[in-house]
């Protein structure tokens, strides 16, 4: 089953997709996508809608949304920050927790490259995040995301106070506020099982981020180890079906075997 939903989220309407399994008797896990930087619930080659599909065929709830500013909500980019999107992800989680048949006990957080940041520190600060899940996340946002721009567009945005990014205004709030997040030491607070994947041919965020998420959350006191994985010669965003359901396959490899005492799925 597949619903569209509408969040509040301060003045505007954030816009989602539920995706729930056919056959359900109860309640049942959720996994809430974040997309990244100039993104939207869809995915670069359709990659959210072919996961919520995957994971909903096996027995779980999925929640994709697009942040204000993206894809079909409401807002525009030249307002968007990282403050703000997490301000979005307690809305959509305030709903969602609400939802009949959701497993309360059984929420995973995924997040894709600027989303990963946006999961990691989302985890760390709200306990009804159980189980984190980062695929190409951003480590350092300020230097990952200026990198994409590039230093042109980085000194338009210093001297103009913008700058248009394939139609999307970057604002100098937006940068600004990303030297404010340090997502890689914030998630230390996150105490729940972790799992990282990277693809290893990365041509916008450092595959070294993996083993700095990893090596991070290993500081942890009486939490489980985490252990990075890499999917070979996948780029970003994992374009190829193969690179896909690779992502696909360790993900749920994960949530049900590493975690299967902890969380059981129903089928």
């Amino acid at each position: 089953m597949q619903k569209m939903i509408t969040i509040l989220s301060g003045e505007n309407n954030l816009s989602g997709v539920l995706h729930l399994p056919e056959y359900r008797n109860e309640t049942i896990p959720l996994l809430i996508f974040v997309h990244g930087f100039v993104g939207s619930k869809v995915g670069e080659h359709r990659l959210f809608v072919k996961a919520a599909r995957y994971f909903t065929e096996r027995g779980y709830g999925v929640f994709r949304f697009d942040f204000s500013g993206c894809g079909e909500s409401d807002g525009d980019y030249a307002d968007v920050t990282i403050t703000n999107q997490l301000k979005e992800v307690q809305d959509v989680i305030n709903y969602l927790s609400s939802i009949r048949g959701i497993d309360k006990h059984r929420i995973t957080i995924v997040g894709h490259s600027m989303g990963g940041a946006v999961a990691s520190l989302t985890a760390a600060s709200d306990t009804r995040i159980k189980q984190l899940i980062l695929w190409s996340p951003v480590g350092k946002p300020y230097e990952d995301i200026t990198g994409i721009l590039g230093p042109k567009a980085v000194h338009e945005i210093v001297r103009q106070g913008s700058h248009d990014y394939q139609g999307f205004m970057i604002s100098q709030a937006f940068l600004k506020d990303l030297k404010k997040h340090h997502p890689i030491e914030s998630v230390r607070s996150f105490m729940g099982p972790t799992h990282i994947i990277h693809a290893r041919a990365d041509e916008q965020i450092p595959k070294e981020h993996a083993a700095r998420y990893a090596n991070s959350l290993n500081t942890r006191v009486n939490a489980e180890q985490v252990v990075e994985q890499y999917i070979d010669k996948a780029d970003h965003t994992f374009s190829g079906y193969s690179f896909e359901n690779e992502l696909f396959d360790k993900s749920l490899a994960w949530l049900e075997g590493n975690q299967a005492e902890r969380f059981v799925v129903q089928k």
